[in-house]
């Protein structure tokens, strides 16, 4: 149930990672499918505003793959905010093709604006070695810096946002903050070392936590990628870093979702299966 004086919610979910294979390790390919039409099904029951997939909801996107997913989500009542990952960027299709059949107009940037929040998106696939652009030769460069330097995060299915989508993330939170509004950001990368694993965090994990410090609009950091799962909250700044769980590690009747609640000072987070629930109070 929404908690009193909600204003409107959100379904989420993280890494499907469906495949038509045998599972490895923990990852559970081909029940995925299962786990997601049982979140979606869930969704259905509730007035939400939209669905949230935090990415890699293929292990690759061949065109069989996509079709079987977009089957499952086509149930949906609601609309989805897409976040891309980088087993999506796996395979024949580019990112913008890849765009293109998620219905994504703007992959990085605003996706909703609501009673006083603001949902945006950060676009960590954009500098990395899934790219065979200009973008793709300087994510070679940075993996090699960040492996001279030590980084964990330097493994090749990291990545960043590049340097003109943060001006860009840097203008909206400038916003957002003279509106007196909160910001949700929404990224598939982890962002913070104590949230999830420090091997799955983006590249410009560093750069990007000193970007939200700054800006008293940032309340929450949401993301995917390590199917372990994690939370912290910064002791400092009192941002919340929030990792959820892979629906493709689900197993033994426990899926992996959650409805995200939205008060003016507070985001609660109702999860199902794998997903604990807990309220996540706005910065002071």
């Amino acid at each position: 149930m929404p908690p009193p004086h909600s204003l409107f919610s959100l379904g989420i979910f993280s890494d499907v990672q469906y495949a038509d294979r045998e599972n490895l390790g923990k990852c559970r390919y081909r029940q995925s499918l299962r786990y997601l039409g049982e979140a979606i099904e869930c969704f259905n029951r509730h007035d939400l505003l939209a669905v949230v997939n935090l990415g890699d909801i293929v292990d690759s996107n061949q065109e069989a793959h996509l079709d079987a997913v977009l089957d499952v989500l086509s149930i949906c009542v609601h609309p989805f905010v897409h976040i891309l990952g980088n087993h999506d960027l796996a395979g024949p299709l580019g990112r913008q093709e890849l765009a293109s059949r998620f219905g994504i107009t703007n992959i990085a940037g605003e996706r909703l604006r609501q009673d006083g929040w603001r949902v945006i998106a950060v676009d960590s696939t954009e500098v990395s070695v899934a790219c065979s652009d200009l973008l793709g030769i300087q994510a070679k460069c940075d993996l090699a810096q960040l492996r001279r330097q030590r980084d964990p995060s330097a493994q090749c299915w990291n990545g960043r946002a590049g340097d003109s989508q943060m001006l860009q993330l840097e203008r909206q939170l400038v916003d957002a903050d003279a509106c007196g509004e909160s910001a949700l950001i929404l990224n598939h990368m982890v962002a913070n070392p104590h949230s999830g694993s420090p091997r799955h965090q983006c590249w410009n994990h560093s750069d990007l936590r000193q970007m939200l410090v700054c800006h008293p609009s940032a309340v929450a950091h949401f993301n995917g990628h390590d199917h372990d799962g994690g939370f912290a909250t910064d002791p400092l700044s009192g941002i919340h870093y929030l990792t959820l769980p892979a629906i493709c590690d689900s197993g033994e009747k426990l899926g992996a979702h959650a409805i995200a609640h939205f008060s003016r000072n507070s985001i609660t987070i109702e999860g199902w299966g794998r997903i604990s629930s807990r309220v996540l109070h706005c910065r002071n």
